[in-house]
C-alpha cells in the first residue's frame, strides 16, 4: 500500500513527478511539434487545425496537476520503471513490488496510462505511436498481461524490449 503523505508533501511529491513526465516526453514531443509543422504547411488554411489537434493530443498525455491531482504517484511510478507485477484476480489490480511495499494498480487508472506513455517516451518510442498506445490503453483497460505497445518501436527502429511491453508475472 501507499505510504500516507501531507497534502503539501502529496502536492510536491506530483510537482516532481509532473516534472519529471514532461521532461521524459520533452524530445517525443518536440519531434512530433516538428513533423506536424511541416504538414500544416501542406495543408494551408487547414493547418492551424492540425496543430490546434495535436497540441490537445500532446496534453492529454502531459500529469495535469489539476485534472490529476489524486494521482497515485507510487502506482505511477511503478508502471513509469516497469517493475515486475502480477494481477490480483480478486481485487482486480495489478499488483507491484517495490522493496517492501506492495503498490496496487488500476487497470482502469491515470496511473497506469500515464506511466507506459512515461515508459515508451524513456524507451524513446515515437511519439505517435505513444498516442495510439495511450488510446488503446484508455479504451481497453481491463485485460492484465496483454501486450502494450507490442508493435512499438524505439526511435532507432528496434522492437521494444518485452518487459517495456507487458505486465509480467515474477517467478
Amino acid at each position: 500500500m501507499s505510504e500516507l503523505y501531507s497534502t503539501s508533501d502529496a502536492d510536491d511529491r506530483l510537482a516532481t513527478v509532473a516534472d519529471r513526465h514532461r521532461e521524459l516526453l520533452r524530445g517525443p514531443v518536440s519531434e512530433y511539434r516538428e513533423r506536424v509543422a511541416q504538414r500544416a504547411r501542406y495543408f494551408g488554411q487547414a493547418g492551424p487545425i492540425l496543430i490546434e489537434q495535436a497540441e490537445r493530443h500532446i496534453a492529454t498525455l502531459m500529469i495535469d496537476p489539476e485534472r490529476d491531482r489524486n494521482l497515485d504517484v507510487d502506482a505511477y511510478r511503478a508502471m513509469r520503471d516497469g517493475l515486475p507485477m502480477r494481477y490480483d484476480t480478486q481485487s482486480r489490480v495489478f499488483v507491484a513490488q517495490r522493496g517492501k511495499f506492495e503498490v496496487a494498480i488500476r487497470p482502469d487508472g491515470p496511473e497506469r496510462r500515464l506511466g507506459i506513455i512515461a515508459r515508451l517516451a524513456a524507451a524513446g518510442v515515437d511519439l505517435d505511436q505513444i498516442l495510439t498506445v495511450a488510446a488503446v490503453v484508455a479504451t481497453h483497460p481491463g485485460d492484465p498481461g496483454a501486450p502494450i505497445g507490442e508493435h512499438a518501436r524505439t526511435g532507432s527502429g528496434e522492437h521494444l524490449a518485452p518487459g517495456c511491453t507487458r505486465a509480467v508475472t515474477p517467478r
